[in-house]
């Protein structure tokens, strides 16, 4: 007979989320989405574009949509469980995507710790996720990998596991190479129940089951235990790389044999936060005197990289980041000196461009080609960089272009435009106020690029596109009013496309900022009124118009955001405005890092047209 959900081990944020007794209770089927607790960190190489995801308690989650891979410490007293100890702290080593987690029990503490390897001899193609579990209590202690059916998420479907040597496969895969063979296994599945049952009970065996463990339900889990000496380690590693392995065996059989793999091969933890030290020593040096601010502007460095490390900006769970946010990624970088990066980034964006001058799959936001020529603009401007100036010239005249006649399409009698903004822009007027913004400054940016091109013919014409659309723009802006969603929308447009409109006339944005504020709290900006959350982006843009009109006020948005992102400098999407935690979107967001990142660069340094102070 299937057991009840009830006998199974949940995530933390799901348990909490299902628990009468607990304060983060859900009623109904959306207990089973986590709105609550939506956060995790992310982990990769800047080689490679896969990452892997690590919530507050270690579970570890190669893909989304995918199975998880928890970890379980039995003491002398009892097994102990992250997802229900209330003793786990997590932290960073050294401000760097390497994440410690450590759980108390009887004698000391069980550390966990998770970093990503580049592919080389020992690891498989494509890199591996290292997970090390170190017994730095004073007695022995049993430890238990999990292969689990949940993401940090939901749950999701694990249908068959099984054991081939020192190499688990999920559903087909090969999904954890182990250091050695467990000492004992226990597995579950609807039927038999949770694989944590017979560890609890000390029914583990040491025979693997033949033919694995499946259920036709997709809650297959499985728990691999091995004895962990005092001070000692062990290790296993999880491929980055995407599997192509096929679930039928001829197609198993013809592949080609798989490198061998060994865990003890792989960089230590050590290594790997010297190499990310390297990689942003680029970066400028930027003294920021609020507590916790460094260390926390130290790991937004480095996992913006991580956002970058492809052709494309990848979100973990939501996959290709829109152009719009991909271009605050870029500015974000340009900023603090990861110039390759940006550029890399910029060019492949260049491969979405349709021939008529918009994006690829988002032909209806003009806020798309207008972010874009912002970002050319800053990535000229800060990284010094008229080689890309004259290889994108035809490209930003051809956008430039667009945008304009886009932006004053929309209303038009015959053929009128229909745009969309992002999500924070959910009304008419907020949408109309947040493009003419956006158009007026892509279009300036569009002309300074191509003048550093030396393209002037096409610049003086796009100058005079620029014109028309201030035009359009200061007639929508003189007739805001009171919304507030409109407001917030044109201070966050003002304060990330570099408007000069923000310097130039700081008593209307001291008056927007005013009706805006009644969308915040102590420095946190609502994403929508009655949306999902709280929003780190908008928080931080409100903040960035505070700083430019000399609001002392802007550093209260840093404190809240520090508040939210620590132990490990990871911003979601949307905070939820009583557990801290993600409450929707992306749990490790690109947007909210850039944001981040925006803001230290605004609270310290002073840019205009000619001079950086």
């Amino acid at each position: 007979m299937p057991v009840s959900s009830s006998d199974e081990l949940l995530p933390w944020w799901l348990h909490r989320q299902t628990d009468p007794a607990s304060s983060d209770v859900l009623i109904g089927a959306e207990a089973e989405r986590n709105t609550t607790h939506r956060s995790w960190t992310l982990l990769g190489t800047v080689g490679e574009q896969s990452h892997v995801a690590i919530d507050p308690r270690g579970l570890v989650t190669a893909r989304s949509g995918g199975f998880s891979i928890d970890w379980w410490v039995g003491a002398d007293d009892r097994w102990h469980l992250p997802s229900r100890s209330v003793g786990v702290r997590q932290r960073l080593m050294e401000d760097s995507p390497v994440v410690e987690t450590t759980m108390r029990v009887p004698g000391g503490e069980v550390v966990h710790r998770a970093w990503a390897v580049a592919a080389g001899e020992g690891v498989p193609p494509g890199g591996a996720l290292v997970i090390e579990l170190q017994n730095a209590s004073a007695v022995p202690v049993a430890v238990a990998f999990a292969i689990r059916p949940f993401d940090p998420t939901g749950r999701t479907q694990v249908s068959h596991i099984d054991l081939d040597g020192a190499t688990v496969l999920v559903d087909g895969h090969r999904a954890l190479h182990l250091s050695r063979t467990p000492s004992r296994v226990a597995v579950g599945s609807a039927a038999r129940g949770d694989s944590l049952t017979p560890v609890l009970a000390g029914d583990a065996t040491s025979d693997w089951p033949i033919g694995g463990v499946r259920c036709d339900q997709g809650r297959a889990s499985a728990a691999l235990l091995f004895p962990l000496p005092h001070t000692a380690t062990v290790r296993v590693l999880v491929p980055l790389a995407p599997a192509t392995e096929g679930r039928n065996r001829r197609a198993t059989r013809s592949a080609p044999t798989a490198p061998e793999v060994s865990p003890s091969a792989a960089v230590d933890a050590d290594r790997v936060v010297a190499g990310w030290e390297v990689q942003t020593r680029r970066s400028p040096r930027i003294e920021v005197l609020e507590r916790r601010a460094p260390e926390a502007l130290r790991a937004a460095r480095r996992f913006a990289l991580l956002h970058a490390a492809g052709d494309d900006a990848e979100s973990w769970s939501e996959g290709l980041v829109d152009v719009f946010d991909a271009c605050s990624l870029i500015v974000a970088l340009d900023q603090h000196g990861l110039h390759a990066e940006a550029a890399r980034l910029i060019m492949g964006l260049v491969d979405r461009i349709d021939v008529d001058g918009r994006f690829e799959l988002e032909q209806h936001r003009i806020d798309a080609g207008a972010s874009w020529l912002h970002a050319v603009a800053r990535h000229i401007a800060l990284g010094d960089d008229a080689v890309l100036a004259r290889s994108v010239a035809a490209d930003v005249a051809k956008i430039a272009h667009r945008v304009h006649r886009d932006v004053l399409g929309v209303g038009a009698r015959r053929r009128a435009v229909r745009t969309g903004g992002p999500s924070w822009t959910g009304g008419p007027s907020s949408i109309r106020v947040h493009d003419l913004i956006w158009a007026h400054s892509g279009l300036l940016a569009a002309e300074f690029a191509l003048r550093v091109a030396q393209q002037n013919e096409a610049a003086e014409d796009v100058a005079t596109f620029a014109s028309a659309v201030l035009q359009s723009l200061n007639e929508v802006l003189a007739v805001l009013g009171n919304d507030v969603e409109a407001t917030t929308a044109a201070l966050v447009a003002l304060a990330e496309s570099d408007s000069p409109l923000l310097s130039g006339d700081r008593s209307r944005a001291g008056e927007l900022l005013e009706q805006a504020d009644a969308n915040s709290i102590a420095g946190a900006v609502w994403h929508r009124v009655g949306g999902a959350g709280m929003s780190p982006r908008l928080s931080a843009a409100l903040a960035m118009v505070r700083a430019q009109l000399g609001n002392p006020d802007a550093v209260l948005a840093l404190r809240w955001m520090l508040d939210v992102g620590e132990p490990t400098w990871s911003w979601p999407t949307f905070v939820h405005p009583r557990t801290g935690g993600g409450s929707g979107g992306d749990g490790h967001s690109p947007a909210s890092t850039a944001a981040f990142l925006r803001l230290i660069r605004a609270l310290t340094t002073l840019d205009d047209a000619d001079s950086v102070d």
